[in-house]
């Protein structure tokens, strides 16, 4: 696994990926589209049932996550891209991980959040233009 500069680390096979006294929530590759993909973290993270399906929704809940209790790493492993590059789903999803992470590590206190894409960083990066 390589740990890019920025809020995202990245595997090249993030089926096998493991961290030891964390929660990972496995996001699996037919996890696709806006609406599955909100399903599956939200049972996942086990979001509270004010949930509302949406982008607010989920920047509210990610940068909180008090409900997992004390648990000291919640780290979110992609098994692929939940979205094309086209059309902007992917950039704001990714806007509001990389916003969570960074909430989390200033924050200091647990859970850390850490979020795994697939791939080497410079492939995600082109990815994304």
């Amino acid at each position: 696994m390589t740990i890019a500069p920025g809020p995202f680390q990245f595997s090249e096979d993030p089926v096998a990926y493991r961290a030891d006294g964390a929660l990972v929530v496995r996001i699996p590759a037919k996890a696709r589209g806006k609406e599955k993909l909100l399903s599956v973290l939200a049972a996942k993270l086990r979001f509270p049932t004010y949930f509302g399906h949406n982008w607010d929704a989920l920047e509210e809940c990610l940068r909180d996550l008090s409900w997992l209790g004390d648990q000291p790493r919640v780290v979110i492993v992609h098994e692929a891209f939940p979205f094309s590059s086209a059309g902007d789903a992917l950039a704001i999803y990714q806007g509001i991980l990389a916003d969570a992470v960074v909430v989390h590590r200033q924050r200091g206190t647990p859970p850390l959040l850490e979020v795994v894409f697939p791939g080497p960083p410079i492939d995600n990066a082109r990815r994304q233009r």
